[in-house]
């Protein structure tokens, strides 16, 4: 792909969803993306990402309709580089669930599997059809092709006999029609299957040529006709697959498997969520496809804070320009509490100095919180000189200090009396502010368009332009119980007859729990224990649990390695809260050090753990 130069994230500002969305609407307020960028060249890719992070967004984006309305001071340049024909493939739960029905549950393997591959094959053949009937009939310029009548009768026929079927008439609107059509036959054919013993299906489905067709190859094969009917020989084309995590495991195989070895006329663009074990063996045994040389990876989170701000602010803006408003985030929102303003200014007064938000969060702190004020003495740290201190102590002490100072003094509440307690996780208002939305919601675009819109919706019915601590930390806590919720929903597997094994959504209140108590209610630490390792006393319940976690954004993988952006199972991972659970429950907004997952849980959740064995207390001792 020819270069492109590095451009600011982007996302469609109105949906929640894209898969309900026409090419137009998607194109409309997209803006710039890098991780787009990286998806877009010539090549093979794999996008991973949770729900909710922007993957079909960007798969859409790739279709010619969608490339062709693009409005943006950088589209051209995207519509000169990008010379295929992109090709998006939609797969769903429910769509998964209609192919696992076929033949109300009386197949056998094989037969069943004959008739699935045949649906799918006829849902990508239908989907490739679209692209080409909206390139011959495009109203732009861009990928737009012009069929004579004649010339579109002739492909027509072309089409119909290599896909086995028979439209009414030589057009590609027929054609399509035909696919329809069979979907149609292929659910009868599945049906009346059913009555028929196994042999006899199996005999049945063996004589219907149509039902085996490969759908890399046709796929390669059709569009191989096309080209050569509209003048494009050797033209590329780019099958954009989503949602792979809902398809059967032996097609999400054959994809992954394909990045190695597929047609030179496709590009295959794989969409899937971060846990996969399918797509994990095929991509990392002896023979699979290399990273870096058969396709490219692109990760949908962020491990640098600094581009998830640049994609946020851009979010912003579009979201905001929408509602007529010109006002930035940080002026909207504040300042975090975790980042205030250096006030330097002509005095150079570092934050730390007398009177600056750091040094009275300090003195507040050293004041009701013995355990910080022994930190202090023991790092050589004299507050009323921390000015003096600052040029050599703010990267090593002061500022990694200073967040958990932060909590540890909005957490801890000291009477008239003296005494000092736990304050409850009743508010949020600490997690408030510009930076801390930003870092809360993580880039994921489903989560800050649902988090940020009610107060872009405040701003414009107060005609203000401040959103108030107390509503911010209303919609943080809106945001979270809406997360919340939705992990109630996922099923518990294999759960005992007494009910006590826990579900996921109660699994991470208690993993935030016990990591809120460490944080606030133990000796202060420079860096807390804020991540957790999968060991081999979790439980294999547990652990599909919290692969579901990860799918949906709740949890995290924590690994500076690109190449484990996937991975096939939990053990062994390295994990931490999403940071808007973590808001919840009360944590910092970083991974923070590691410890064993086991010493977080109750014993129910271990395997092979004798309750008389297990540790009351977290262990730190990490392999």
């Amino acid at each position: 792909m020819r270069g492109i130069e590095r451009i600011s994230p982007a996302i469609n500002s109105e949906a929640f969803n894209a898969k309900y969305l026409g090419p137009a609407e998607v194109a409309d307020g997209f803006v710039y993306s890098t991780h787009f960028e990286q998806l877009a060249g010539d090549y093979h890719a794999v996008l991973i990402g949770p729900r909710g992070s922007g993957k079909t967004t960007l798969l859409k984006m790739l279709q010619p309709s969608a490339l062709a309305a693009w409005v943006g001071p950088k589209a051209d340049a995207f519509r000169a580089a990008v010379t295929y024909s992109g090709v998006f493939i939609a797969s769903d739960i429910s769509w998964s669930k209609q192919l696992n029905a076929l033949g109300y549950g009386k197949l056998s393997e094989q037969n069943h599997r004959t008739l699935v591959l045949a649906c799918f094959t006829t849902h990508v053949i239908h989907a490739v059809l679209e692209t080409m009937a909206a390139r011959a009939n495009s109203k732009f310029e861009y990928r737009a092709v012009t069929l004579s009548g004649d010339q579109e009768a002739l492909l027509a026929r072309e089409l119909a006999a290599a896909l086995r079927v028979k439209p009414e008439i030589p057009s590609l609107l027929a054609v399509r029609q035909a696919l329809r059509n069979r979907l149609s036959e292929i659910r009868v054919l599945a049906n009346s299957c059913s009555l028929l013993l196994h042999e006899q299906c199996s005999e049945r489905l063996a004589s219907l040529d149509y039902l085996h067709l490969d759908f890399l190859d046709i796929c390669s094969n059709i569009c191989a006709t096309f080209n050569e009917a509209v003048g494009e020989s050797g033209a590329r084309w780019g099958l954009l697959f989503d949602e792979l995590e809902t398809a059967p495991d032996w097609i999400v195989d054959q994809l992954f498997s394909a990045l190695r070895t597929s047609d030179p006329r496709l590009y295959l663009k794989l969409a899937i969520s971060p846990v996969s074990a399918t797509a994990y063996r095929a991509l990392f045994n002896q023979d699979g496809a290399a990273l870096g040389h058969d396709y490219q990876q692109i990760r949908l989170w962020y491990s640098d804070r600094l581009d998830s701000k640049a994609f946020c602010r851009a979010l912003w803006a579009s979201l905001t320009q929408k509602h007529g408003l010109n006002i930035s985030a940080e002026e909207a929102l504040g300042r975090s509490v975790f980042e205030p303003k250096d006030n330097r200014g002509v005095r150079r007064r570092s934050p730390y100095s007398p009177g600056e938000p750091w040094h009275k969060i300090f003195t507040s702190l050293e004041k009701k919180d013995r355990s910080f004020m022994n930190f202090l003495k023991q790092k050589s740290v004299d507050l009323s000189a921390a000015e003096i201190l600052w040029a050599n102590k703010r990267d090593s002490v002061l500022r990694k200090a200073a967040p958990v100072a932060a909590l540890r003094d909005f957490f801890l509440r000291q009477s008239k009396k003296g005494d000092v307690a736990p304050r409850p996780r009743k508010t949020l208002e600490i997690y408030t502010g510009a930076d801390s939305i930003f870092a809360i919601t993580e880039g994921n675009p489903r989560w800050f368009i649902g988090l940020v819109s009610p107060l872009i919706n405040f701003l414009v019915r107060s005609g203000g332009r401040k959103v108030p601590n107390s509503e911010q930390a209303k919609e943080i806590d809106v945001a979270a119980d809406r997360l919340i919720a939705l992990l109630k929903t996922i099923p518990v597997e294999h759960a005992d007859t007494q009910g006590d094994e826990l579900s996921l959504d109660a699994l991470l209140e208690e993993i935030g729990v016990r990591l809120h108590a460490e944080l606030v209610d133990k000796h202060f630490s420079i860096d807390p224990v804020q991540s957790f390792v999968v060991d081999d006393r979790i439980t294999e319940r547990t652990q599909a649990l919290l692969a579901s976690g990860v799918n949906r954004g709740a949890v995290m993988l924590v690994d500076e390695s690109s190449s484990k952006a996937i991975v096939g199972e939990m053990l062994g991972s390295k994990l931490r809260l999403s940071f808007l659970l973590a808001a919840k429950y009360g944590l910092l907004l970083r991974k923070g050090k590691a410890v064993r997952l086991s010493s977080l849980l109750p014993v129910r959740e271990r395997q092979s753990l004798s309750r008389e064995a297990a540790p009351t207390q977290l262990s730190f001792d990490m392999d």
